[in-house]
């Protein structure tokens, strides 16, 4: 782990299951040395989540690539002094505990700064550090639920839909980075770390768009839409005539000129109810049924070709078969063979981030449960060969 950006930055991760992982993840992609720390014998929660792939859990896998683990009895008398050792030199603390644990464990953001004054800590949490619903549990689903998210997401006349990514902890994990970066950046300022605190309720507050906005000035409320775009028209899903689904988007006056020109609908350029967007508004079903028409008539090949040679937005619904063969995601090198000296070659998501003279990097796969006890608790703790078997033997780590 010696190349990127964050090169000489330190992180020592205490996080488990999506949110705080994907954090330290892209961390360790752009260079960090992120030291997991893993409960004794059952690690990361996350490493029993099915599906399993020779034995370990994919899920784990997908998030905790770039990173060493270590092991720790968090409730062994002697696992607190461990955490601070580990702490005094180490430049961020990630954590996804319940809001308090942190401070139920002796490790209090206070206690922790003045120990080490340049320390960041970002914690991510469901709810936040402090409010009415801190101290409540939540999963990523939680999180869509309140925030209206869920609400927003099908169709008018069925029951709200559960996102098919865990988009709140995802963007909960997006959202640590860009915190720690900036505290990091700002330590380069001033020689003080800081805490970092990221809710997921409050990333998916962020993810509901002009939402807020729209209810309190507009009275409009953000109900569910299906496919169709909220501020552009037509701009949809369509079958083709050989029983394909593709999304165009023609809703921009440009595009909605071009569509109407390779379609034969060059009259409705003309029509003062369509021949702006903000007019279409009130005619969307219309435009809906002039492209329906048009992409029943067509090969998903003959639609793509046409709207590419027109500039018009276009893409086909690919399965996840498909999107990995996708030649633009093969370029930019979004599919990634890496080796595991367990397991051979794996096939993975490669770091989103494109950086020109510290480009992101996997820097290994996910490591096995106390792979590196030895390098960090000898080589960079300090403690001999027998004081290592004796807090094995103690079961300490």
């Amino acid at each position: 782990m010696t190349t990127g950006a964050l090169k000489g930055i330190r992180v020592i991760d205490l996080t488990r299951v999506i949110s705080g992982p994907h954090c330290t993840m892209i961390l360790g992609d752009l260079g960090a040395e992120v030291i997991k720390v893993e409960k004794k014998d059952s690690g990361d929660i996350g490493r029993g989540y099915a599906p399993f792939y020779k034995g370990e859990s994919t899920y784990f896998m997908t998030h905790n690539r770039s990173k060493k683990s270590i092991t720790l009895n968090f409730r062994h008398p002697k696992a607190l002094d461990i955490l601070y050792k580990l702490l005094q030199d180490a430049d961020v603390l990630v954590e996804n505990f319940k809001a308090g644990t942190l401070e139920k464990m002796g490790l209090a953001p206070e206690k922790l700064l003045e120990m080490n004054p340049r320390l960041i800590i970002t914690r991510i949490s469901g709810f936040g550090q402090d409010g009415p619903y801190s101290n409540r549990p939540c999963f990523d689903a939680v999180a869509q639920s309140l925030s209206g998210l869920m609400d927003m997401t099908g169709f008018p006349d069925e029951p709200p839909v559960m996102m098919g990514a865990y988009v709140c902890d995802l963007s909960a994990g997006l959202y640590g980075v860009i915190g720690t970066l900036s505290a990091l950046h700002a330590r380069e300022k001033t020689g003080k770390g800081q805490v970092v605190d990221v809710a997921l309720l409050d990333c998916a507050c962020g993810l509901t768009h002009s939402a807020i906005m729209n209810y309190f000035l507009l009275n409009d409320l953000c109900s569910r839409n299906g496919n169709q775009d909220r501020a552009a028209w037509p701009a949809s899903f369509y079958h083709t005539a050989d029983n394909k689904m593709v999304y165009i988007h023609a809703g921009q006056d440009t595009a909605f000129s071009s569509f109407c020109k390779i379609s034969g609908n060059e009259m409705y350029l003309s029509h003062p109810d369509f021949s702006n967007l903000s007019m279409r508004k009130n005619h969307i079903e219309e435009c809906d049924q002039l492209v329906s028409q048009w992409t029943s008539e067509h090969t998903l090949t003959e639609i793509m070709s046409l709207c590419e040679a027109n500039n018009i937005p276009c893409a086909p619904v690919n399965s996840v078969k498909e999107m990995i063969r996708d030649p633009q995601l093969i370029h930019r090198n979004m599919i990634q063979k890496i080796n595991d000296a367990d397991l051979g070659d794996i096939t993975t998501t490669g770091p989103v981030l494109k950086m020109s003279e510290t480009p992101p990097a996997i820097q290994c796969s996910a490591p096995r449960l106390g792979a590196q006890n030895y390098e960090i608790y000898h080589n960079l703790l300090h403690y001999t060969e027998e004081e290592i078997a004796q807090m094995t033997k103690e079961k300490l780590i």
